[in-house]
């Protein structure tokens, strides 16, 4: 009789397998769009100008003309992960074929992070320049394609890709309607001095509000979901970085209010910000959830089949947050 443990590990090579083949041989049942987006980086002698390459891949559901508007979310994945398997096992790509949205996913370059880590924790992103412009170049080149709902922009990210997800939510408000993060850093400020490693482990060692410098600026509405039994990025980094987007509403003199509740099953805890009785935060700490994305089809690193449905989850909050809904 097959063990337990050798079941579960033909499972999830069995699932590895079937995100390989879904990605090698483009069975979807829309069409992927690939694409590639060069950036100014450094200048590094006078009149001489020195650019990076990143590629992306953008999903387009069956039946979606080019010229059809529709809402555009961008899918950042984390480290060790690629951007097409990452939104297939993650369970993306089965939303955006429910839903009728098209999936912008940023792949990024072993050059610039050996393990494909977003570096979220680059001054320059931090300041909102960096790996955010990337992100931001890549949007205005798939709006010059097809036609995107500019009042239905949306990002979402896992661990270094969430973070990197937060950062677009506080350095460009005015261009998502809103932001899901799983498992991701809070924000590290201009000129921190602080070790990324040591955040991600324990948490900021300082009132998480200095990151946020002088900015005045409301965040975008952000979902902030955290496992548990998250054991590399620290459940208090989700705490620290609701108080920072707390924090920008209070500096933007926008009046919210805090309000907590346990989720219909029970296995997780809620903290809401509402602001003018509309939905502006949610932190959602999940019981029983480590470093992954649950609930999707699975078959690629730090993303699970069983568990609890995070894709399910950020769509909900993105629905509540007006994502989607047409201008009346």
């Amino acid at each position: 009789m097959m063990t337990d443990s050798r079941a579960s590990l033909l499972m999830r090579l069995y699932e590895r397998l079937r995100t390989w083949l879904l990605v090698r041989l483009g069975i979807w049942r829309g069409r992927w769009r690939r694409g590639r987006t060069k950036l100014e980086v450094a200048r590094l002698v006078p009149g001489l100008r020195t650019y990076r390459t990143w590629r992306y891949g953008l999903y387009i559901p069956a039946g979606l003309r080019d010229d059809e508007s529709a809402p555009l979310i961008v899918v950042l994945h984390g480290c060790q992960q690629r951007a097409l398997s990452f939104s297939e096992a993650s369970g993306w790509v089965a939303h955006a074929d429910h839903a009728r949205v098209r999936l912008l996913c940023p792949d990024q370059r072993r050059l610039s992070n050996l393990f494909r880590c977003w570096n979220w924790f680059d001054p320059h992103a931090q300041r909102g320049l960096g790996e955010l412009q990337v992100v931001v170049s890549m949007i205005d080149e798939v709006a010059r394609s097809v036609r995107v709902d500019t009042q239905s922009i949306a990002a979402v990210g896992v661990s270094a890709g969430g973070a990197l997800a937060a950062l677009l939510a506080f350095h460009h408000p005015d261009r998502f309607r809103a932001v899901a993060t799983v498992a991701a850093p809070p924000l590290l400020g201009n000129f921190s001095l602080q070790n990324p490693k040591l955040v991600m482990q324990y948490g900021l060692a300082r009132d998480p509000a200095l990151a946020l410098g002088a900015a005045t600026a409301a965040c975008a509405p952000l979902a902030i979901i955290h496992g548990r039994e998250d054991a590399v990025v620290n459940p208090r980094c989700a705490e620290q970085l609701l108080e920072q987007a707390a924090e920008s509403y209070r500096r933007a003199r926008i009046e919210t209010e805090r309000l907590e509740r346990a989720d219909a099953s029970g296995s997780a805890d809620v903290t809401e910000y509402h602001a003018g009785g509309s939905l502006v935060l949610r932190r959602i700490e999940v019981a029983r959830l480590g470093h992954a994305w649950t609930g999707g089809p699975g078959g690629h690193p730090f993303c699970e089949r069983g568990g609890p449905a995070l894709t399910a989850m950020c769509a909900q909050f993105l629905r509540e947050v007006g994502f989607g809904v047409a201008a009346s």
